[in-house]
C-alpha cells in the first residue's frame, strides 16, 4: 500500500528559524533603501525603469513605489509606507527608518532568546504610551495662523527641490497657503486637496503661479471666435454638437442629388436649433467633453461666443467648482441654474502652447500652474506640492503641532525609557528596545548631514535627561550641525503625522514578527492557454506535450504564451 506525502511535490517548506530571519533582512533591507533621504539633507534617489525613463526624487513612498520587490515582507513595509502617504502625505521616509529599526532591535532579541509574542506585547505598550505622550506634549494653535502655516511648510519643503530651486522659496511657501486657504473652510476646518489642480508645463520656476480657477490644456476651437471675454456665463455639456452616427446599422436611399443636399440642409437646421438654445441662454462661454463641429463653431462665432470641446471629465469637475456651474443635462431644455459666471475667460500662451483660463469670482477650485525646466523636475514639483497641501490639509483639520528635528522622538525615548522600569518581565527589555529604535529618527538625521554618529547620540541622551521632568525640545539642527533646542526654532510638524508614522510602524513590525513559517508553491514557466481557454503549465517548456492532438493543419488551434 502507497502512503501520500504530508506536501505536494511542488509546494516547499522555508521553515521556522529561515522564515524570520528572511522576513527580518527582507524588510529592513528595503528601509535601509531610503534611510539616507531622511531629512533636509538628505539624498536623493534614481529610478530607471524598463524603457529607460529615469526618476529622480527625495521622497521616499515615491521611490519605493517604484521599486519592484517580491519578498511578502518588503511588500508590506512599502505598503506599510503608502498608507503613511495615503492618509498624512508626509513623514513617508520617517516611518521607513522606524520600521527598519524596530525589526533591528526585534531580531536582537529574538537572537538572546526572547520570544516573539514578548516583543510584540513590549511594542504594543510601548506604541500605546508614546500615543499617551504625544497627547501630552502637543500644543494647540490657531488653523487661521498663517505664520504656523510657514513655519510647517518651510519644515516640510526644506530640502525639496521645489523649495531649493525656485530663487524666491517664501514666494512657493505663500503661493500654496493662498491655495489652501481659497478652498479651505477654516471656521469649520473641512477642506478637500482635490479642489486644487495642479498643472504642469516646461518654463522657468520662477513663473510658478496660482490661477483663481482652472486652467485647461486646451485651445479656443475657431480663430473666428474672441480671445477673451469679461463676466463670461458658462454652460458646461456633456452632449455633442455635431452629426453623431446610429449605434446599429442603418442607411437612407438616395436617388438625386437634391436629396443629398436636402439631408445634409436638414441636419444643419438641427444644428442650428441647438445653437439658437445655446444663444438664448445668454451663455458666451461653452464647454464640451465632446465634440464640437465646424459649422456649429461658426454659427457660435459668429454670436461672439467662445466653444471648447474635448474637454476631460474632470476638468468639467474643476469648473463646475471654480464657476459655480452644472453640467447641463439637455441643451434643449437650459435653466438658468446651470450657467456659471467667471471674472475672466482667456486664451494665454504658455510653453509655446495654448491654454484657456477660466478664473472664477468666488471660485471653489483654484489651480497650481508648475514650471520647470524637464520633466523629471515637473514630477518632483508634484510630489512636493502634494505633500504640501497634505502638510495643511492636517494643520487645518486637526491643529496641533510639536516641535521637529527629531526632538519630539527624543522625548518620547526618554519617557520610554523610564516607562520600561515600571514593566515587569522581559517586555521591559522589548519596551527599552523599541526606545532605542525610536531614537534612530535624530541620529538618522544626524548622520545625513554628516554628524557622528555615536558622538551624537551620547550628547542626545546627555541633554535630554537635563530635562528633570521638564519638556526640553532638544533636536538636530541640521543649519549648525549641533542639538540645539528646537523650541527656539520655527521647526514644528504636525503632531497627527507623528500619530500615523507610528501607529503604522509599530503595526507592520508585528505582523512581520508574527510570522514564523512560510509554505510556498514552486513557480512553473511555459504557462499557456488554448482558444478553447485550457489553461495548463509544462514543467519541460512543452516539448512532450501534442499541442494539437493530430489535427490537419488547416484545423490546429492557436497556441499563445503569456
Amino acid at each position: 500500500m502507497k502512503y501520500p506525502g504530508l506536501l505536494d511535490q511542488d509546494i516547499s517548506r522555508i521553515g521556522l528559524q529561515e522564515s524570520q530571519m528572511y522576513n527580518l533582512i527582507s524588510g529592513k533591507l528595503v528601509t535601509d533603501i531610503v534611510r539616507t533621504s531622511l531629512g533636509p539633507r538628505g539624498m536623493e534617489k534614481m529610478y530607471i525603469d524598463i524603457l529607460g525613463e529615469d526618476t529622480i526624487t527625495s521622497h521616499g513612498g515615491a521611490f519605493l513605489r517604484k521599486v519592484d520587490v517580491d519578498h511578502p515582507a518588503a511588500k508590506s513595509v512599502i505598503e506599510a509606507v503608502n498608507t503613511v502617504d495615503t492618509h498624512v502625505g508626509d513623514g513617508t521616509t520617517t516611518a521607513a527608518v522606524l520600521i527598519g529599526s524596530l525589526l533591528k532591535e526585534a531580531e536582537e532579541l529574538l537572537k538572546i532568546g526572547i520570544p516573539v509574542a514578548t516583543i510584540t506585547r513590549g511594542y504594543e505598550k510601548s506604541l500605546d504610551y508614546t500615543l499617551e505622550v504625544l497627547d501630552e506634549i502637543k500644543m494647540k494653535s490657531n488653523r487661521r495662523d498663517k505664520k504656523i502655516m510657514r513655519q510647517l511648510l518651510t519644515t516640510c519643503l526644506e530640502g525639496k527641490a521645489i523649495f531649493d530651486l525656485h530663487e524666491e522659496n517664501t514666494k512657493i511657501v505663500d503661493t500654496i497657503i493662498e491655495a489652501i486657504c481659497d478652498i479651505s473652510n477654516l471656521e469649520s476646518g473641512q477642506i478637500d486637496i482635490d479642489d486644487i489642480k495642479i498643472e504642469e508645463k516646461i518654463g522657468n520656476t520662477t513663473e510658478i503661479q496660482l490661477i483663481k480657477g482652472t486652467v485647461i490644456d486646451k485651445t479656443i476651437d475657431s480663430s473666428a471666435m474672441p480671445r477673451t471675454i469679461k463676466d463670461a456665463k458658462v454652460l458646461l455639456i456633456n452632449e455633442s454638437l455635431e452629426t453623431m452616427r446610429t449605434r446599429t446599422e442603418a442607411g437612407i436611399e438616395i436617388e438625386s442629388p437634391e436629396q443629398m443636399s436636402q439631408f445634409l440642409n436638414q441636419e444643419n437646421k438641427d444644428l442650428l436649433v441647438l445653437v439658437q438654445k445655446i444663444v438664448d441662454s445668454g451663455a458666451n462661454v461653452v464647454i464640451s467633453r465632446k465634440g464640437v463641429n465646424e459649422f456649429v463653431q461658426e454659427a457660435l462665432a459668429k454670436k461672439g461666443i467662445i466653444t471648447m470641446r474635448r474637454v476631460k471629465y474632470n476638468d468639467l469637475w474643476w469648473l463646475e467648482k471654480a464657476t459655480g456651474a452644472k453640467t447641463c443635462g439637455n441643451i434643449e431644455k437650459i435653466s438658468n441654474d446651470e450657467l456659471g459666471f467667471a471674472k475672466k475667460v482667456y486664451e494665454k500662451t504658455v510653453d509655446e502652447e495654448k491654454m484657456v483660463f477660466v478664473e472664477g469670482n468666488n471660485p471653489k477650485s483654484v489651480t497650481l500652474l508648475l514650471r520647470a525646466n524637464s520633466k523629471r523636475y515637473l514630477d518632483e514639483f508634484h510630489r512636493n506640492a502634494k505633500n504640501a497641501f497634505y502638510v495643511l490639509r492636517n494643520f487645518i483639520e486637526n491643529p496641533f503641532i510639536v516641535y521637529g528635528a527629531g526632538s519630539v522622538e527624543g522625548i518620547i525615548a526618554q519617557k520610554i525609557r523610564k516607562y520600561s522600569v515600571t514593566v515587569e518581565g522581559k517586555e521591559q527589555i522589548a519596551i527599552e528596545r523599541f526606545a532605542n529604535a525610536v531614537e534612530q529618527i535624530p541620529l538618522t538625521l544626524a548622520q545625513n548631514i554628516g554628524m557622528d554618529m555615536l558622538d551624537t547620540l551620547t550628547r542626545f541622551r546627555a541633554e535630554t535627561a537635563k530635562s528633570n521632568g521638564k519638556i526640553k525640545w532638544y533636536g538636530i539642527n541640521s543649519n549648525i550641525r549641533k542639538i540645539s533646542n528646537m523650541s527656539e526654532s520655527e521647526i514644528i510638524e504636525t503632531s497627527v503625522v507623528k500619530q500615523q508614522v507610528f501607529k503604522t510602524a509599530v503595526e507592520v513590525a508585528n505582523m512581520i514578527l508574527n510570522i514564523d513559517d512560510v509554505f510556498m508553491k514552486n513557480l512553473i514557466d511555459n504557462t499557456h492557454c488554448h482558444i478553447d481557454g485550457h489553461v495548463h503549465a509544462h514543467r519541460d517548456g512543452g516539448k512532450a506535450h501534442n499541442h494539437f492532438e493530430q489535427e490537419g493543419l488547416e484545423q490546429r488551434q492557436m497556441h499563445q504564451y503569456y
